[in-house]
């Protein structure tokens, strides 16, 4: 009987562990990657949820960074009179990722971008921050690591 106890609370130990964001920091970039086992929102982790590595991030910053500037990137703040989100403010936003496989074998990393929002590490690596309106001080974006393409780009409104 002890020793099962104990089994059991090894494996709810591995279990709340391998749910635990890591930080990453990079040149003009720091956030948080969330691990595929990590529940969003309180809901489980959906199927196909991935987790990236710090390569990953890596290379999914420079596609972003490559992309700044581009009609995909201008075209998704056309409800502001001037481009918020540029080379210039992008080092400036804190990052939360996740990683999704699709079926094609693809790799998508999910990023969600903060500015201008007080919030500590213990904050930002517990779930993903929602935040109504706000303009484009949060807005996220996909990457495909695969194809080098951008997609589902979302700047919040402006209240």
């Amino acid at each position: 009987m002890k020793n099962r106890l104990l089994i059991i609370l090894f494996l709810i130990s591995n279990y709340a562990y391998s749910q635990k964001a890591t930080f990453v920091i990079g040149k003009n970039y720091e956030g948080v990657i969330f691990p595929k086992e990590h529940p969003i929102w309180g809901f489980p982790p959906e199927s196909g949820r991935y987790t990236p590595s710090e390569e990953d991030i890596t290379r999914a910053e420079k596609i972003l960074q490559d992309s700044i500037g581009t009609d995909y990137i201008a075209e998704n703040q056309r409800q502001y009179k001037k481009l918020t989100i540029n080379k210039k403010t992008l080092r400036k936003y804190i990052r939360q990722y996740l990683g999704y496989l699709t079926s094609e074998g693809n790799v998508i990393i999910r990023v969600y971008l903060y500015r201008g929002i007080e919030m500590d590490d213990e904050k930002l690596s517990k779930d993903i921050i929602e935040i109504q309106d706000g303009g484009s001080n949060y807005w996220n974006i996909d990457i495909n690591l695969s194809t080098k393409e951008l997609s589902g780009m979302s700047v919040n409104g402006i209240s």
